[in-house]
């Protein structure tokens, strides 16, 4: 009994973790940009509506989830959490709710176990598993890449992430090797096929 109710207060945190996460990310966007702080902010806001930190964060909780079913709900709940509060903390203030938006991302979130049931399986051995971890690390790569020319904050923040990612997930040093050539193939086809636009539009 004692374990259903570990396994509930895990769920709910993850629960208040997403909308407290979601709030902050709707709140940001109403900070003005004409100072120092605000130019700060406004980056931070530019993260926080792209998808790439939301892969981040879904790929941390599931990889260090003891089961991936574990992983799949506690992302899940956390996307689901973080979804409502943008959404109804949008609503409160400019009394307006956009549903092509909210359909598009309720579908990303609905889609959320499936990836974070992979990737779970990111931190074993095999070519199986570096392909798990390779798939979000690819992911942030190919958004991240541009940085190299354009020097750009947001970008700066996805490369960075790419690399921790690429540090925590991979088992041993024979696995890292692995990861890192399904992660190039993977950046590269994102890129080059320009896979996220068709995925998430004009999110």
């Amino acid at each position: 009994m004692s374990n259903i109710k570990e396994k509930a207060i895990r769920i709910i945190l993850f629960f208040v973790l997403g909308i407290f996460s979601g709030f902050l990310a709707k709140y940001v966007d109403t900070i003005p940009s004409n100072s120092a702080i605000g130019s700060l902010i406004n980056i931070i806001s530019n993260i926080s509506s792209r998808i790439g930190i939301w892969v981040f964060i879904a790929a941390i909780i599931a990889a260090r989830s003891r089961t991936p079913k574990v992983g799949a709900i506690h992302v899940f709940t956390f996307f689901v959490g973080m979804l409502l509060a943008y959404y109804i903390y949008s609503m409160k203030l400019f009394n307006f709710f956009p549903v092509y938006y909210f359909i598009r991302w309720g579908l990303i979130v609905l889609a959320s176990p499936l990836a974070a049931y992979a990737v779970w399986f990111s931190r074993g051995s095999g070519w199986f598993a570096a392909l798990c971890a390779a798939l979000p690390i690819g992911m942030l790569v190919s958004e991240g890449y541009n940085f190299l020319y354009t020097f750009s904050p947001v970008s700066g923040f996805y490369l960075i992430a790419a690399i921790i990612l690429f540090c925590i997930l991979p088992k041993n040093k024979y696995q890292y090797l692995k990861v890192l050539i399904f992660t190039i193939l993977t950046s590269v086809l994102l890129s080059k096929f320009d896979v996220l636009s068709y995925i998430i539009g004009g999110l």
